[in-house]
C-alpha cells in the first residue's frame, strides 16, 4: 500500500510540472485588418515620412527582421533550460511467488551523476550560442537601416529627376512645335528637324523609364517598411544635400573590433570551442547511482547499485573528429569576415574618394554650362542665334545635371555603407 501511494504522489508531482499545449489559430482576416490598421496609423494618408519615422517603422514591421527577433526569441528561452540533468528514474517489480503464496516488492530510482560536468559546458555553449544569435540580430538591423536609408536616397534622386525631366519635356514639346514650324517654312536644315524629334522621343523614353523606377521604389519601400499596401503611395520629407557632400571618415581598425557581425562570429567561435570541450569529456566514463528498496518474503532490503560507462573502443572519437572540424570551420568565418570588413573599408574609401571627385567634376561643369545657358538664352532674344543652337545647349545642360545626379547618388550610397560599417555610428 505504501509503494502505491509513493508511486501515485510522484506522478502527480511530475504531471503538475509538466507543459501544456494551447491552440493558436491562425485567422487571416483579422490579421489582414489589424496589420491596415497599425500601418494607417504609422503612416496616416496625405503624410510625408520623415527619415526617423521610416527608420522606426521600418524596425517595427520588417517581417524578415521579425522572424529574426522570433527565432532569437525561442533560442533565448530554450537555453534558460539547457544543461539541466538528466531526469532520474523509477524501476518498480512486483513478483508473486505462487507456490509460498506471498510478494515480493522492490523498487529502485536510478540518478546520471554528470561527474564529466557536461551540464555546464552545455549551459556555456547554449549561452555562447544565445551570444551570437543577438549580435547577428543587431548586424541584421543596423545592414536594414544602411539599406532602407540608401532607398530613401535613391527615392528622393528620382523625385529630383522626375521634377526635370517633366519641366524639360514640356520644354522639349515647345522647342520641336517651333521647329516644326520652322522647318515648314524652311528655315531649319532638315538634320536640326531630325535632332528636335530624336530629342523629345530620348526625353519621353527617358520621362516613362523614371516613372517606372518610381513606381518600383515605392512598392519596394512599402515591403521594405513592412507596411499595407493600401498606405498608397508615401512622401518622403527631406530632399537631397546642395552641392558635394564632404567625405566620410572610415571606421579604424580598432573601431572595426565592435563589430556586431565579428562579435557575432567570435561567439559562435567560442561555442564551438566548449563543444570540442563536452566531446572531449565524452569520452570519459559517467557514473549512475541506483538505490534500491526491497521487500522480499516479509523482509525489507535497502540496497545501492553504481553504474558506470566504459569507453574503451569507442571513446566518442566520431563526435570529437567533428566537433575539431567545426571548430576550424567557426575560426576560418571570424578570421575571414575581420579581414572582409577591413577590404570593404578600403575599397569603399577608394570609392567614395572618386565618387566625389567625379560628382565635383560633374558639379563646376554644370554651373559652368549654366553661364553659357544664361548667353545662350540672351542671344537668341537678340536673335544672334538659332533655336536649334539653342535647343542643343539647352539639352547638354539638362544632361549634365542628371549626370551630376547621378554622381551624387553614388556617393550618397556609398557614404551610407561606409557610415554603417562604424560600429559607433548611430543612425
Amino acid at each position: 500500500m505504501q509503494l502505491k501511494f509513493y508511486t501515485s504522489i510522484s506522478m502527480a508531482l511530475l504531471c503538475a510540472a509538466c507543459a501544456s499545449y494551447t491552440p493558436d489559430p491562425i485567422s487571416l482576416d483579422r490579421d489582414g485588418t489589424e496589420w491596415h490598421a497599425v500601418s494607417t496609423r504609422l503612416c496616416p494618408p496625405n503624410s510625408s515620412l520623415s527619415q526617423g519615422s521610416m527608420r522606426s517603422i521600418g524596425l517595427l514591421l520588417n517581417p524578415e527582421l521579425n522572424k529574426v527577433r522570433l527565432s532569437y526569441a525561442a533560442d533565448t528561452e530554450a537555453s534558460q533550460f539547457a544543461g539541466l540533468w538528466e531526469d532520474p528514474s523509477l524501476s518498480v517489480e512486483g513478483v508473486r511467488v505462487l507456490k509460498e503464496n506471498f510478494n515480493n516488492n522492490s523498487i529502485g530510482p536510478s540518478l546520471s551523476i554528470p561527474v564529466t560536468g557536461l551540464p555546464a559546458l552545455a549551459k556555456q555553449v547554449a549561452e555562447k550560442y544565445n551570444e551570437a544569435d543577438y549580435w547577428n540580430v543587431r548586424a541584421l538591423e543596423r545592414s536594414f537601416l544602411s539599406d532602407l536609408d540608401v532607398l530613401r536616397y535613391n527615392i528622393l534622386l528620382i523625385h529630383t529627376k522626375l521634377k526635370l525631366i517633366r519641366g524639360r519635356l514640356n520644354q522639349v514639346k515647345e522647342e520641336k512645335a517651333s521647329i516644326d514650324r520652322l522647318y515648314k517654312l524652311g528655315e531649319v536644315e532638315l538634320s536640326d528637324y531630325q535632332a528636335s524629334c530624336q530629342r523629345y522621343n530620348d526625353t519621353m523614353k527617358e520621362s516613362q523609364e523614371l516613372e517606372n523606377a518610381h513606381l518600383t521604389k515605392r512598392h519596394e519601400l512599402i515591403a521594405q517598411l513592412g507596411l499595407h499596401p493600401a498606405v498608397g503611395a508615401i512622401e518622403l520629407s527631406g530632399a537631397l544635400p546642395t552641392g558635394v557632400p564632404s567625405l566620410v571618415r572610415p571606421p579604424s581598425v580598432e573601431q572595426l573590433l565592435e563589430s556586431p557581425q565579428l562579435h557575432s562570429k567570435l561567439a559562435a567561435h567560442g561555442a564551438s570551442e566548449t563543444e570540442l570541450r563536452a566531446e572531449i569529456r565524452r569520452q570519459y566514463p559517467e557514473l549512475t547511482l541506483g538505490p534500491s528498496l526491497t521487500r522480499e518474503e516479509g523482509n525489507e532490503k535497502i540496497g545501492i547499485g553504481l553504474e558506470l560507462s566504459l569507453p574503451i573502443w569507442n571513446r566518442n572519437r566520431l563526435a570529437i573528429a567533428k566537433a575539431f572540424g567545426a571548430r576550424d570551420l567557426k575560426h576560418h568565418d571570424a578570421i575571414a569576415l575581420w579581414r572582409k570588413l577591413q577590404q570593404d573599408v578600403s575599397a569603399l574609401n577608394a570609392r567614395q574618394k572618386l565618387a566625389a571627385e567625379h560628382c565635383r567634376t560633374e558639379h563646376e561643369r554644370l554651373l559652368s554650362l549654366q553661364e553659357t545657358g544664361k548667353q545662350q538664352e540672351e542671344l537668341y532674344k537678340l536673335g544672334e542665334t538659332s533655336l536649334p543652337a539653342l535647343a542643343d545647349a539647352r539639352n547638354e545642360i539638362f544632361q549634365r545635371r542628371m549626370s551630376y545626379l547621378d554622381c551624387l547618388g553614388t556617393l550618397l550610397e556609398i557614404q551610407t555603407k561606409l557610415q554603417y560599417l562604424n560600429p559607433y555610428y548611430q543612425p
